[in-house]
This record gives structure tokens, C-alpha cells and sequence, in this order.
């Protein structure tokens, strides 16, 4: 599986005196198996790069391959598309809608002409994967807390088996513990499905902590795309465009502003006490 992004760009109210640009000359190449994680401010063109991936919405000009094929050329399937790249929004209600738990992630496999053996297989096997207990296939989704309502989501989508898994904000509203849920949840499916996970978040230290490539974005444009100890690198950089680096690395280039000749590349708790421990061994 590949997704590559080709002199992408995207204008919202084009032709009208209310163009805005959401994403400027975008060229990205996105991987079999890769955890991303996307980062920027509110109105760095994160969502609408999202909903450009799984053919939601078209791009103002360049092109998107799915597999080197043409997303928007003649003949291919979108329905494929989507099955394959698998969307999550932000807030689950909005596509969550079916009478009960088990309807709603049937939906998808029965959308394909699936026979029914398949879709309670598929459905079933996805809803074990996310933690919803039996006891709650009858439930109305909207009774459910807030991260059951995400896992549901999830499980609808992974139902469809894609290939690429992208999810927008979906710890947004969660407390401490639900959100750790969530992304352990997705580091499970990345790692026991060899599927592909794109997560978009506002949480340096959640991206530092579970993706393997972070893409860092500002103002329509990427303007970072590396392993996170790179990208974590350029901390000015990353603070002029208002974002910052993990807590972990502040810490360390703090402690080194006081003094302590200490590694600061650390984006993790583990790391940064790891490097605060060598520095101490040294000095004794």
C-alpha cells in the first residue's frame, strides 16, 4: 500500500472572492504499515489533507495514487478507496447512526454485498478487537460513554479490513485514562493488523510516544515530515509557528539552560529521565 500526494493544493470557495487556501503544493508519500502522526495548529490544513486521502474531497489541483492509481481517474472506485483507507471523524456522532451498536459496524460490510456469515464474522471479530463486551451489541451508541462511542467508530471502520487507518483527534474530550485507551488501542491494531495508522492531534507527547513519523503542518503547508527525535530537533522552528515539543524535551533543554551539559534529545518520560540518569552517573 502506498498514498502519494503529487503538487497537491486545495481552495476552499475557489472562483468566488472568498478563496481560502487549506493545503499549498502538498508532495508526500505515505507507506505500508508507517504510524503517522500530523500535527499543526487549528487551521493548518490537517483535516482537509485527511478527507483528501480517502477521495472525500477532491483537491483544487496536482493528483493523489492509491497504489500508483489515479484517484480521481477514470474508472477507479471510490468505494474501494474507502474501504481500503478508512476514516475516523473527530466526533463519533457524526457516524454513528444506526439503531444499535452491532447495526452500526454491520453497516459498512453490508454497504459491500458481503453475505451475512461475512458481516457478523467481520463485525464481530472487529468489536472483540476494540473492547466492546457482548453485553453492549444492543445498545443504542449514543448511550455510550464518549470513548465506547470511539471504539464503536473504530470498529466500524476496521470491519470494512482497510489498509490504512486515519483518525482525527480521537482522543479529543477524553480524560487522561481514555485517552491512553485509545492510542494503546491503536498501537495494538498498527502492530497485530500490519495496518497502516494516520493520526492527527493537537498532543506533541502523544505523537512523540506512539508515531513513527510525524508530518508537521502550518498554514495550508508541510513543513516538517521526519522521525519525531528529527523533527523534535527543531524546537524554535516548531515554536514560531506556535507548536512546541514534547514536555519530556522541554524539560531536558531547561535543565540545560541551568547548566546540566545533558543530552536533550529525549521525547519520552523513559528517555528524558534516562538522559537526566547518565548525566548524574557521569558527575559522580
Amino acid at each position: 500500500m502506498s498514498i502519494r500526494l503529487e503538487n497537491v493544493n486545495y481552495i476552499y470557495g475557489e472562483g468566488t472572492g472568498q478563496e481560502k487556501w487549506a493545503l499549498k503544493n502538498i508532495n508526500l508519500t505515505l507507506h505500508d504499515n508507517e504510524f503517522v502522526g500530523i500535527v499543526g495548529h487549528t487551521g493548518s490544513g490537517k483535516s482537509t489533507l485527511t478527507q483528501l486521502l480517502n477521495g472525500l474531497e477532491k483537491p483544487s489541483s496536482g493528483q493523489i495514487f492509491y497504489n500508483e492509481q489515479d484517484i480521481q481517474g477514470e474508472g477507479f472506485s471510490k468505494k474501494e478507496l474507502r474501504q481500503k483507507v478508512g476514516l475516523v471523524f473527530q466526533y463519533p456522532e457524526h457516524q454513528l447512526f444506526e439503531v444499535s451498536v452491532i447495526k452500526d459496524v454491520e453497516f459498512g460490510p453490508r454497504n459491500l454485498g458481503m453475505n451475512n456469515l461475512e458481516i457478523e464474522k467481520r463485525s464481530f471479530d472487529a468489536l472483540k478487537q476494540v473492547g466492546i463486551s457482548d453485553d453492549l451489541l444492543d445498545v443504542a451508541p449514543f448511550a455510550l460513554s464518549g470513548g465506547q462511542k470511539r471504539r464503536v467508530a473504530i470498529a466500524g471502520v476496521l470491519a470494512m479490513q482497510p489498509e490504512v487507518l486515519i483518525l482525527d483527534e480521537p482522543t479529543a474530550g477524553l480524560d487522561p485514562a481514555g485517552r491512553t485507551e485509545i492510542l494503546e488501542l491503536l498501537q495494538k491494531l498498527h502492530r497485530e493488523r500490519n495496518i497502516a495508522v494516520i493520526l492527527v492531534s493537537h498532543s506533541m507527547d502523544d505523537v512523540a510516544r506512539y508515531a513513527e513519523r510525524i508530518l508537521v503542518m502550518n498554514q495550508g503547508e508541510l513543513v516538517l515530515d521526519g522521525a519525531p527525535e528529527k523533527v523534535f530537533r527543531y524546537r524554535k522552528e516548531l515554536r514560531e509557528i506556535g507548536l512546541d515539543v514534547p514536555q519530556s524535551t522541554n524539560i531536558l533543554y531547561e535543565l540545560r539552560d541551568r547548566g546540566m551539559d545533558l543530552d536533550v534529545n529525549g521525547i519520552t518520560p523513559e528517555q528524558a529521565a534516562q538522559n537526566i540518569a547518565d548525566y548524574l552517573r557521569r558527575q559522580s
